[in-house]
């Protein structure tokens, strides 16, 4: 048996392992294009920001401990540049020179490669992806060389976590993204405050926005103009627009291409063709909770298609159950993660679905330092099964989001969440943590106990006739801020004599966090109003993390 393996890094290094100890008399080949078998590509921006010092600690796995630990032959500068699928052969370009390589089974994990958009300029010097191992030594020797301005094109992972790196080497930094909101893989009130934590650490934000022209003085980029027709003076440029699959050789020899522009496989992470599979950022995946296609570039999925791949190309019977697109990313201070689908992704897939918000500390408020956080949970209406979540805050927020994906692939209602069992003591959680909480909250809805409405749903539904605003919240909670239209009445004000309300009417009940609102909205329901409770209170209604 010979299994060659085209590409290193997450997919392929994992592919070529699993292969290795799940058969130890096969020959395997893994051929690299690039100059390292395997590296940290999401620890880049942190060595860009000097979070990691030394960049050998980038370095993961030499060609050596490959030969030596695995019995695994590393060919770097060796790139695949034909597949001929009847002989079972590859062609392969190495140090100016192309020869034939056998097979019997292959393993595509090519990757994916940024996204550079045709802009006039573009090509000038200083400006610079985020994506190999290279390309961080060449922005560390621009920084160190002096440049003292950057504009990162793009909101995405890389765009915040390098900008963020910049600013902390005191770089004056500008984040341009064409869309409306940071970070689109999170529903849109999630971008507000990332955008004031990324401004508060003096990182300029401009959205909905775009770089028309680079313009450069001897060969170097100097200023960008935007589509505002604003300039902006840079000495270095990030393009961080994207990311875009590698199937050319894929798609060269007819294995079949998938609508989201990825490698179709099945669950065994078997292409079209029988013995060629494939994993990793250029295969298109499946999302876990609807089942549609989706590509995502995460060194999770990928780790884990490259050793379903190498497990089965060596004979093995490991599956594949798709993805969660679980994902995280640290924005300055603060923290925010998500899992399965967001409200916007549920609702374009088709499902009657809603949301809660259970703003939280992220542990007993009487304990020291107790960070605030922001879970929103999503659900199916019918059946309660939970559909994904997103959170937001300053701790707890990786804990909770694991708690969530977990609970996804377990298949478990919101009704299930309000009977987990899980650690509590002072310093880490609340005896009700926000897991919890937001599955006490979704329960309510679920079960008819509660009428929940969205922040973003508020205005609509008070711009309907015999409908009011009412804050129960303490004088000088109302006196920090307060929606506009409210009517303030304290909760212990409105417990006391619950008939200044007007019946026929139609009332939103708001506190800070949605649980004193949770009470007069119970209260009220049994004098006969008709009321909801604004999920989220005050803090959802401001993101106020």
């Amino acid at each position: 048996m010979k299994i060659v393996v085209v590409g290193g890094v997450a997919a392929g290094a994992s592919a070529a392992v699993r292969a290795r100890r799940m058969d130890d008399r096969a020959e395997i080949v893994l051929l690299e294009k690039g100059p390292y078998v395997s590296f940290a590509n999401c620890g880049l921006p942190y060595y860009v920001g000097g979070d990691i010092e030394d960049r050998d600690d980038l370095l993961l796995v030499s060609p050596e401990l490959f030969k030596n630990r695995f019995h695994v032959e590393v060919r770097l500068h060796h790139e695949a540049v034909a597949i001929d699928r009847a002989a079972k052969t590859l062609r392969v370009a190495a140090e100016g020179k192309e020869y034939e390589e056998s097979y019997d089974k292959l393993i595509l994990a090519p990757g994916c490669r940024p996204v550079v958009p045709p802009i006039p300029g573009v090509a000038l010097s200083g400006i610079h992806t985020v994506f190999t191992v290279p390309d961080a030594d060449a922005i560390v020797a621009l920084l160190r060389g002096g440049a003292s301005s950057a504009v990162v094109v793009g909101g995405g992972f890389i765009g915040l976590e390098t900008a963020e790196g910049l600013a902390k080497r005191g770089v004056k930094t500008t984040v341009v993204e064409m869309q409306s909101q940071l970070m689109t893989i999170f529903d849109p009130e999630f971008s507000l405050p990332m955008e004031a934590h990324l401004r508060d650490a003096g990182i300029d934000v401009r959205l909905q926005t775009s770089v028309k022209e680079f313009r450069g003085g001897e060969g170097r980029v100097r200023e960008l103009v935007l589509s505002t027709g604003e300039t902006l003076k840079a000495d270095l440029v990030i393009m961080a627009a994207g990311l875009r699959p590698q199937t050319e050789l894929a798609a060269a020899a007819h294995l079949r291409i998938g609508e989201t522009g990825g490698i179709v496989v099945d669950d065994c992470m078997r292409t079209s063709d029988p013995d060629i599979y494939a994993a990793g950022d250029a295969v298109e995946s499946w999302q876990r909770v609807s089942g549609r296609p989706i590509r995502v570039s995460l060194a999770t999925n990928a780790n884990r298609q490259g050793r379903i791949a190498g497990d089965n190309a060596a004979g093995g019977t490991l599956r594949y159950h798709g993805t969660l697109a679980t994902s995280i990313i640290r924005v300055c201070d603060i923290t925010a993660a998500r899992t399965g689908l967001t409200a916007r992704e549920a609702e374009a897939a088709g499902y009657a679905q809603y949301s809660v918000y259970a703003p939280e500390l992220a542990h007993a408020g009487y304990y020291p330092d107790a960070g605030w956080l922001i879970l929103k949970l999503t659900a199916e209406k019918e059946t309660g099964r939970i559909l994904g979540a997103q959170a937001i805050g300053d701790q707890g927020v990786d804990k909770r989001i694991d708690v969530m994906a977990a609970a996804i692939c377990g298949g478990l209602k919101v009704t299930d969440l309000e009977d987990l069992d899980l650690a509590y003591a002072p310093p880490y959680s609340s005896a009700k943590g926000p897991e919890i909480m937001a599955g006490m909250i979704a329960s309510n809805v679920l079960r008819g106990d509660e009428k929940m409405l969205l922040p973003s749903e508020l205005d609509a539904f008070l711009a309907q006739p015999d409908t009011a605003l009412i804050d129960i919240r303490e004088q000088g909670e109302w006196d920090a801020g307060y929606i506009p239209g409210a009517r303030h009445i304290p909760l212990g004000a409105l417990r006391a004599d619950p008939e200044q309300l007007e019946k026929g009417k139609r009332y939103v009940i708001y506190c800070g966090v949605g649980k004193r609102a949770h009470t007069a909205c119970r209260f009220l329901t049994q004098h006969g109003y008709e009321v909801w409770n604004l999920s989220g209170g005050w803090n959802a209604y401001n993101m106020d993390v």
